[in-house]
């Protein structure tokens, strides 16, 4: 080594790692309440939307088959469905899904059916399924026409 010049380090010195470490820290303990809001906001979403195209699912096979339909629900926590075939009970279900934590309300039975034009008879005066999650709570309307829409 020549006397004189200085030597260049290739390293952080100990007080740019704990500046660094502190900013870090920081940022993600404003981050993380945001991230969970939104986690519990797409649940609720994803849920929704579950719902949603299970009784389009469950409609559109009433049509397509020209029979009744039964679109069955159990509620609360963790909520579920069973699409069968309304007339064969006995038959396995067209489609049978769970959901995740959030809980299911429904006002008008347990089940929704869907007759050969697609029409829910019992839902004369409207049939409304509420999802609540920690995020909030959505709404889906079914009318006597069969048709599906959010509340």
């Amino acid at each position: 080594m020549i006397a004189g010049k200085p030597r260049k380090s290739g390293g952080f010195t100990l007080i740019e790692l704990l500046v660094t470490i502190a900013v870090a820290a920081i940022m993600a303990t404003i981050a993380v309440p945001g991230f969970q809001n939104m986690m519990a906001s797409n649940r609720l979403a994803s849920d929704h939307n579950e719902i949603l195209a299970g009784l389009n699912l469950a409609r559109s096979e009433a049509i397509k088959r020209r029979q009744e339909v039964d679109f069955e629900i159990t509620t609360g926590p963790p909520w579920g469905y069973e699409i069968t075939l309304g007339s064969d009970s006995d038959s396995d279900p067209l489609r049978v899904r769970s959901g995740s934590r959030g809980d299911l309300s429904f006002e008008g039975g347990s089940s929704v059916t869907f007759n050969s034009l697609g029409r829910a008879p019992a839902c004369s005066s409207g049939c409304v399924l509420k999802i609540t999650h920690s995020a909030g709570s959505r709404e889906i309307n079914i009318n006597s026409f069969g048709r599906i829409g959010r509340g």
